[in-house]
């Protein structure tokens, strides 16, 4: 894997794949629906604005 292929996510507190924020934040900015952003990267309140803050945001 290269060097950005996964990162760090302050949703769930872990490193995820890539792909995976960037289907977050496509559905955080409204390009997809936020229903098909797993619920485990929903349980923070707020959660989307911790995803707009991130620096991964618009990775």
């Amino acid at each position: 894997m290269g060097e950005h292929d996964r990162v760090m996510c302050p949703l769930v507190e872990e490193m995820i794949e890539n792909i995976d924020c960037i289907e977050n934040s496509d559905a955080v900015d409204g390009l997809i629906k936020k229903s098909s952003v797993p619920d485990r990267f929903k349980g923070k309140p707020e959660w989307e604005n911790i995803c707009r803050e991130c620096q991964w945001h618009n990775y």
